[in-house]
């Protein structure tokens, strides 16, 4: 039989990056505003140097309002998506009803900016200063719409994405559970049942004593096994005792013609590993290796550091 190995590598684990809130949204919104802004402030103070804050406030009232929409904005475009991955038809319609805003946009930044730059007092009507507004914004709102589209879509993607990671990891974790309680469903019955063909076969042969022996073995054993169902993980040093006592067993059974080797490293002990990992392999090499001699054969189970990595080996010198 070849030398089987398990390996196992414990690496980083990253958590999934929290999405933006619309606050967080907002905030992040005004601080774009604020850098695109500062240069049209920076250019009309340079033309007029006084009342730099005045007109950094007025250069940052476009995305103000914006920030102002920003809920109505998501709340369209949760509505018109439902939550799912926006298809091309959704994402027309967004784009579609991006004019609405844009206009909406235009009428609010009128209203403000009329009082602060007093269009009455200028001859302005607020008619027409609207219209000054559409001529002047009109193409520029209409980007800042659609950018601000683009970064809902690309958050919202990044969302279900995470999202998904997620399902997908605990679909992962509940199979992996699943597939080690049936594991276990099959194990448990074949230790029952191997050893007590082997108490039968030692009573037949009036070597009581130990059958008695095998039996608090197993006893021992199933205790052991039934303790540790539920748990993924347990150290070393406990999946080699379940060994241990495994092959107590099956000495008694085979008498001399069984001699076993257990040589972990003393640093492997505490290392965590695949609850019943190694008494599989152990009784593959028994059955198909050690068994088939006439002779003493021999079982190592072997543990070794190898880095970062926990190597360990199930070996036999039965044929194969």
């Amino acid at each position: 039989m070849n030398p089987g190995e398990v390996m196992a590598a414990r690496g980083p684990v990253g958590g999934a990056t929290r999405a933006l809130s619309p606050g967080r949204m907002w905030l992040l919104g005004m601080a774009v505003g604020l850098l695109a802004a500062l240069p049209n402030a920076v250019g009309a103070y340079a033309r007029e140097p006084r009342a730099f804050g005045f007109k950094l406030a007025l250069a940052m009232v476009p995305y103000s309002v914006w920030a102002l929409l920003g809920p109505l904005m998501l709340a369209t475009f949760g509505r018109v998506t439902r939550d799912a991955s926006p298809r091309g038809r959704d994402l027309g319609l967004l784009v579609a009803l991006g004019s609405g805003f844009v206009l909406l946009h235009a009428l609010l930044l009128a209203l403000v900016r009329s009082g602060l730059e007093q269009w009455d007092a200028g001859g302005v009507s607020f008619s027409e200063g609207l219209r000054g507004l559409l001529l002047e914004r009109g193409a520029l709102g209409s980007f800042e719409y659609l950018l601000f589209l683009a970064a809902w879509a690309a958050l919202s993607a990044a969302r279900r994405a995470r999202e998904r990671e997620l399902a997908e990891s605990r679909l992962v974790a509940r199979l992996a559970e699943s597939r080690l309680q049936a594991l276990r469903a099959q194990l448990d019955p074949h230790f029952l049942f191997n050893t007590l063909n082997a108490v039968v076969g030692l009573v037949r042969q009036s070597r009581n004593p130990e059958a008695v022996d095998a039996l608090v073995e197993l006893g021992d054993l199933l205790r052991a096994s039934l303790e540790g169902r539920g748990d993924h993980e347990v150290p070393l040093s406990e999946e080699l005792e379940l060994v241990r006592r495994y092959l107590g067993i099956e000495k008694l059974r085979f008498g001399g013609r069984l001699e076993s080797h257990l040589e972990p490293e003393a640093e492997t002990l505490m290392a965590r590993v695949p609850s019943l990992v190694l008494q599989p392999l152990v009784e593959n090499a028994i059955k198909h290796g050690t068994s088939r001699r006439a002779s003493r054969g021999h079982v190592w189970v072997r543990a070794m550091r190898r880095g970062d990595r926990l190597v360990l080996e199930v070996r036999d010198d039965g044929p194969g």
